[in-house]
């Protein structure tokens, strides 16, 4: 422990002088006579004492230092040492000595603090002492740039196709921020409220039928998870992104996995319901003019081949360029498809696809003067005509339920956006230097735990194999059914089920008062029963009408229900994950 009572101490505090906390601090502290006022050095501004400080191992963004008769501490330690030559008065200097005379204390308060000085720092768009990673900073570039994109179409496929025209601020706020990162690509203050509006979003809308959104669910919990750890540890931006970016590559795989395994199954085999030949025959003309038995089944078995080789050549370092362009094409094909509105999956995992892209290979494309010319021209008047136009134009289109025409529009920013990551083009400033760190693993962050988010997902995509929930597991458009007894998968078929929620199947007659029973009433949809009490839970005013083992139950609702409502549901919190896909009666499965 410091020892206060030895005189002519000297002290000199090294700090951020861009850092209102920091600042704020060094200007109300007051130091016992004994000591006398500390000597304040901006390390902003004296380079020579940032370089020797450096040097002597101490991390400059993560706290101050202070030099106290030669003897230097940083960080916490740093609070700890001045807190014990305080003087007593003062609310400012009491509530210094309370939090950082005690070395434990210190070293438990001082991260919280650091974490809310780099959060304010990236909210003013000040950039820390010791720069970012330049390779690292031009991959979140090229990403976030995609990702905008994707939020852009977040936003319409849930305004005008999940949920029509119910939106909610934060909707507006993802919108505006997708837009801002078309045109400010790395720009952290965008994207920092961006992931805050998805989340809140996301919440608001649960539970959502939507396999893109549960991927972008865990993609946000991966980046909140590596944000928080290291504001706490006061760590760049660049680490931030560098940690989060292998969870995003395990999540594309394994979303081309289940692609693959979901789809090893009777029905989509069968070319008469496959939904590969579905979705092939509202292509956009000419395309579903190749409509041929043969074609067919390319469509069926290339899926398997296309979607396996991707992964092949993403996992292998010399092929990974061209695994990234076939997996660009290919989601691009999926999208132009009118069966669905597809565009915001595609531009989902387009954005994922970029994280498999090297530092270096990001800093080509940031520097290039494709991307340059196409940032200059959505920041000119050209784009801000271009940008509220092709809104516009998708809004009608989404609205107009025209699909394909939704696609089109997507396709004018799309194609621009994809044609300079994967084109760059002439570098327009001298050639880029190598990244300073190296890349890491691919598919495993440097923070152990946060590896947890990429298992989690895996784990989430196969519980219809045990019985539990079936939506948001990137079953997509896969023809299986497991519900009801029947199960038509060629691999787990004889694996026996622990859970029976997919085994009490209804199938819905009649329903009013809810929009989502009326469509399973008017497409002679069926549902797992847990699903319909759920449906009637959230609507108090529907009423339906279904048949569960061969009984017709006629004009039920919440209130006849009550009491299978509180036997078998879990809370509201949990059932915006545990949810139940909508089933196909017919046999085989038609796609829906």
């Amino acid at each position: 422990m410091l020892d206060i009572a030895e005189k002519s101490r000297m002290v000199t505090v090294y700090y951020d002088g861009e850092c209102p906390f920091c600042s704020e601090f060094v200007r109300l502290l007051r130091l016992r006579e004994s000591v006398g006022a500390p000597e304040l050095v901006n390390l902003r501004d004296a380079t020579a004492a940032r370089t020797e400080l450096e040097a002597q191992g101490f991390d400059l963004d993560r706290g101050m230092v202070a030099d106290i008769s030669g003897v230097r501490y940083g960080g916490a330690d740093a609070l700890n040492a001045l807190a014990l030559l305080t003087t007593p008065s003062g609310l400012f200097n009491r509530a210094t000595a309370v939090l950082f005379s005690s070395p434990v204390l210190a070293r438990i308060v001082y991260p919280i603090m650091r974490a809310g000085r780099n959060a304010t720092l990236t909210l003013l768009d000040r950039r820390p002492l010791r720069p970012d990673d330049a390779g690292w900073e031009a991959m979140f570039q090229v990403f976030s740039l995609v990702f905008g994109l994707f939020a852009v179409m977040h936003f319409f496929i849930n305004a005008f196709d999940y949920t029509p025209f119910e939106v909610y601020p934060s909707s507006w706020v993802l919108l505006i921020c997708g837009a801002a990162l078309l045109l400010r690509p790395g720009s952290r203050r965008v994207f920092i409220v961006l992931v805050v509006a998805m989340m809140v979003d996301a919440w608001l809308r649960a539970p959502m039928q939507s396999n893109h959104t549960i991927i972008k669910n865990f993609l946000l919990i991966a980046f909140l998870g590596s944000a928080i750890w290291h504001a706490l540890k006061g760590s760049r931006w660049s680490d931030f992104f560098r940690d989060a970016a292998p969870v995003g590559r395990v999540l594309l795989l394994t979303m081309y996995f289940y692609g693959v395994f979901h789809k090893i199954n009777e029905g989509f085999l069968d070319p008469s319901v496959s939904c590969a030949v579905v979705l092939w025959k509202v292509m956009p003309w000419p395309i579903h003019l190749l409509d041929h038995p043969v074609i067919h089944y390319l469509t069926i078995y290339g899926t398997f081949v296309v979607e396996t080789v991707i992964v092949v050549m993403l996992l292998v370092q010399r092929w990974r360029h061209w695994g990234i362009v076939l997996g660009v094409g290919f989601h691009g094909l999926i999208a132009l498809s009118g069966f669905a509105m597809y565009p915001a999956f595609s531009t989902l995992t387009i954005a994922l696809h970029t994280l498999f892209l090297s530092p270096e290979q990001a800093r080509r494309i940031t520097k290039g003067e494709n991307y340059q010319g196409l940032i200059a021209g959505l920041r000119s008047w050209k784009g801000a005509v271009l940008l509220p136009a092709v809104m516009l134009f998708i809004a009608w289109f989404a609205i107009k339920r025209d699909f394909n025409m939704v696609a089109f529009a997507w396709l004018t920013l799309a194609a621009l956006v994809v044609g300079v990551v994967l084109f760059p083009g002439k570098l327009a400033d001298d050639e880029p230097a190598a990244s300073a760190n190296p890349e890491g693993p691919l598919l495993w962050s440097r923070l152990g735990w946060l590896n947890a988010v990429g298992i989690l997902f895996f784990l989430s995509c196969a519980l219809p194999y045990v019985g539990l929930k079936s939506a948001q597991t990137v079953n997509m458009f896969a023809n299986l059914r497991l519900e009801g007894g029947i199960n038509n998968h060629l691999i787990m078929r004889a694996l026996p089920m622990p859970f029976d929620y997919l085994d009490d199947l209804v199938e819905i007659r009649e329903a009013s008062g809810d929009r989502m029973l009326q469509i399973a009433a008017r497409a002679k949809l069926g549902m797992v029963y847990y699903h319909l009490l759920d449906r009637l839970d959230r609507s108090p005013e529907a009423k339906v009408s279904f048949v569960r083992n061969g009984t017709l139950h006629v004009n039920q609702s919440a209130v006849s229900l009550r009491d299978d409502i509180s036997r078998v549901l879990h809370p509201q919190w949990f059932r915006k994950w545990f949810h139940f896909q909508w089933v196909p009666l017919a046999n085989p499965p038609k796609c829906i």
